[in-house]
């Protein structure tokens, strides 16, 4: 069974170079894949220090199904830059699948302490709660199946787990991975929570929140 790890990046100069040393360090991947997305700072050259780094169009739902397109493994993991895999997180996702899951994600940790952010964290147990930060991982045959992200969603990792849930029962990892709290601290946990259920909420019910989320959830880096 082999892994392929797919990372979507964006001006993550600050990130990217933990995460692939975390990921080449301690978990010794089968396949790593970054996939930029048009980084204007040193991204592209500190991750070509670690792997092979391809470009594709700016959007994560772009730069993962063009880094699925190129991966090698049976499994596609996708990562976020700034995201880092429990000890054992490989083993664990192999140890799913041979147990007969298609799909699965891992709960979350930030990387920050405060008691609000930990209350967020405990959501992630549940299967409601599943965002792309979570760290996605599904058979490439099912994925395929899915015919990857869709690239006009405002929400792709939403839509995508919508769907996913409707073919199999996704599995939830209990063992954490560990992501940065920089939007929440940049923002304000309070604020960027209300702003993250309210865009959801709205996505949920059909509204078209693409010029909404433009103007509510600016970049953070």
């Amino acid at each position: 069974m082999k892994i392929s790890i797919i990372i979507p990046a964006f001006n993550e100069e600050k990130t990217i170079h933990a995460t692939l040393a975390n990921l080449l360090t301690f978990h010794k991947p089968d396949d790593v894949i970054v996939v930029d997305g048009g980084s204007t700072d040193q991204t592209i050259s500190l991750a070509s220090e670690w792997v092979p780094v391809i470009r594709s169009q700016k959007g994560r739902a772009h730069q993962m199904n063009a880094g699925a397109r190129r991966a090698k493994g049976d499994i596609l993991l996708f990562l976020h830059a700034d995201t880092l895999l429990p000890p054992q997180g490989l083993n664990h996702i192999k140890r799913a699948i041979l147990q007969g899951h298609q799909a699965g994600r891992f709960r979350m940790r930030f990387d920050d302490r405060r008691w609000l952010l930990r209350i967020y964290e405990t959501y992630t147990r549940f299967q409601f709660f599943s965002y792309g930060d979570q760290g996605f991982f599904v058979h490439r045959d099912l994925f395929e199946k899915l015919k990857g992200f869709r690239e006009d969603a405002p929400f792709e990792d939403i839509d995508f787990y919508k769907r996913l849930r409707r073919l199999t029962r996704p599995v939830i990892i209990k063992n954490p991975v560990t992501t940065s709290a920089r939007r929440f601290c940049g923002v304000g946990c309070l604020r960027q929570k209300f702003i993250n259920i309210t865009l959801v909420a709205l996505y949920y019910v059909g509204f078209n929140v693409f010029n909404l989320k433009q103007r509510l959830y600016p970049e953070v880096r």
